[in-house]
Formats: C-alpha cells, structure tokens, sequence
C-alpha cells in the first residue's frame, strides 16, 4: 500500500508565531555589535493534548488527504512595521510543527508583513502646512570672489505618504561672483542602528532626485511646484521599535564652482500610511494611492 494512503499517528499539531527585532553589525576581528527585542512570541497547540513542548498526551490519528484547521489570532496594537536592512530587520513569521507519534517532525514556516498605522489625519496638523527655509551663505575668495548667495525653499507640507509627489518650491540668488554649477532635490533615507543603548551605525540612500543646470553670477533662478515623487518605503521612525530608527529628509543642495563647500539646506519629513483627507472623506490630494512594499521579506534565523 502507497505510504500516502497510510493513516498518520501524530502527538500534537503546534503554532508558534513570533516578532523580532535584529541589530547585527559584524566587525573583523571582533564579535561586531548585536542587539534584539521582541514584539510578539506566542505558541500554541492547535490539535492534541498536552503542553505546547510535546509529551504527556494522548496519540491523534490523520485519515489519508488534505486537512485545514482554520483559526483566527489577533495581534497586539501597536507593534513596529515589518522591515529589512543591511544592518538589521523587524521581521515577524509563523511557524507550524506537526509531530509524529515515532518522533519524526514536520516543520513549515511562513513569512509575513506587518504595517503599524500612521494616520496624517491623526498627526499634529503643522504637518499639513508648507515647510520654509532660508540660508545666506558667503561664497568665493575674500577681496576678490567673494559675496553671498541667498536660497528660500517651501515644501507644499511636512507629510505624506508612498506614492504622492512632494511639491518644491525655491528661489535662489547669486550675488557673488562665482558660478553656481547646479542646484538638487534630493528624497534621503537615514536609517540608525542602536545596540545595548548605544549609537553603532548610520546610513543613508537617495531615493529621488531632480537638478537644474548653472546659475551665473549676479543672476538667480526659481524651482515651480518641482514634484519628486515618493517611490514604496516603511513608515518614518518605526514606532514601537528601540533599535532602528528611520528618518526622511529632502535636501536642497547648492553646488557653487571652485573650491567652496555645498550649500545644503536639510527639511525632515514624515511618511505616513493614511493619507490626509477632507472632513467629507475625500483625499486632500488626487494622484495615485498610497504604495506600499509589497514582496515579502527573506526569512531570517
């Protein structure tokens, strides 16, 4: 007879559903820094008597065929957004054991994304106002070169969400005599690692940019509603999470000639996952809906 067709004998089916958060920094020569917190660790024993470690319970019997035990397991409020970087995660899966009344264990494991909630409409309401900033920067050799360059920048506001355009508006005038090669807009990601309470690493990436070419000396120019979209990205600052923390600028960058330094003029934001509405429900911006990551992570031991 086909072993498929032969009834299982088996001690218990077990859940275990589990939330973590990583840091793991590896040095040459040294252990690196780690650290971990958890958010979610639950086990249960769906079929069978007994604790959930097996043993002390009576033997089960499976009929040859397919079988579902469907079920329902609410999660706690609160919990960090799934993510995944170079140097650390939030991560949660599921796993489920099926175990065998001669000892042998059948194992399966299942990734899945979680997204904590951040609603614009909840958020201070500063953050739907436009964002300024100014800089008055001197440029150029003393006696020869030198004078100023002035840059005002606005932000339609301070939150969005994946998917919308930020609004950039600015003026720039050079009254030195050096010559600006070219002005940015950049979106940058910043991500911080902490581990055993400690500062351990930081990067950061761009994720969208736009650049206009030269601006000659004693002359100016103006950026008009440039839109720099925002592409799939986790929310800002991982709430419920101490080792990661994620922040979202755009940078404004001015590139004078010669030997003079950027001009950079630094406006955080926040990316939320609910946009803002109208009191009647509506979106307060038409354009795309909100985008979210949606490939599952790799699973991690």
């Amino acid at each position: 007879m086909s072993k498929s067709l032969i009834s299982l004998v088996f001690a218990g089916l077990f859940f275990h559903i589990l939330g973590e958060g990583v840091v793991r920094l590896s040095e040459r020569g040294s252990s690196g820094y780690n650290d971990k917190e958890n958010y979610i660790d639950f086990k249960m024993r769906m079929l069978g008597e007994g604790p959930p470690t097996g043993g002390g319970g009576r033997m089960m019997i499976l009929s040859p065929g397919v079988h579902t035990f469907p079920f329902k397991l609410g999660l706690p409020l609160g919990l960090p957004s799934t993510f995944l970087a170079k140097h650390g995660w939030v991560q949660y899966y599921c796993k489920a054991e099926l175990k065998e009344a001669c000892g042998l264990t059948h194992k399966n494991q299942q990734v899945f994304i979680v997204m904590n909630p951040i609603d614009l409409n909840l958020e201070p309401s500063l953050l739907m106002q436009p964002f300024h900033c100014e800089i008055e920067e001197k440029v150029g050799i003393p006696c020869l070169t030198s004078g100023t360059i002035i840059c005002r920048i606005r932000l339609d506001r301070g939150g969005y969400v994946p998917g919308e355009n930020i609004c950039i508006f600015a003026a720039i005038e050079n009254s030195s005599k050096v010559t600006i090669k070219r002005t940015r807009a950049t979106l940058t990601e910043t991500i911080q690692y902490t581990a055993k309470n400690k500062l351990v690493q930081t990067t950061s990436r761009e994720l969208a940019s736009l650049q206009k070419g030269r601006i000659a000396s004693g002359s100016g120019d103006q950026w008009q509603n440039a839109l720099l979209h925002i592409p799939p990205l986790p929310p800002t600052n991982l709430r419920g999470c101490h080792l990661i923390r994620i922040q979202y600028d755009v940078y404004f960058v001015i590139e004078p000639k010669g030997l003079d330094r950027p001009i950079k003029l630094q406006l955080p934001i926040m990316i939320a996952t609910y946009p803002a509405r109208n009191k009647d429900g509506t979106l307060k911006r038409r354009g795309r809906l909100p985008a979210y990551p949606t490939v599952l992570p790799v699973f991690r031991n």
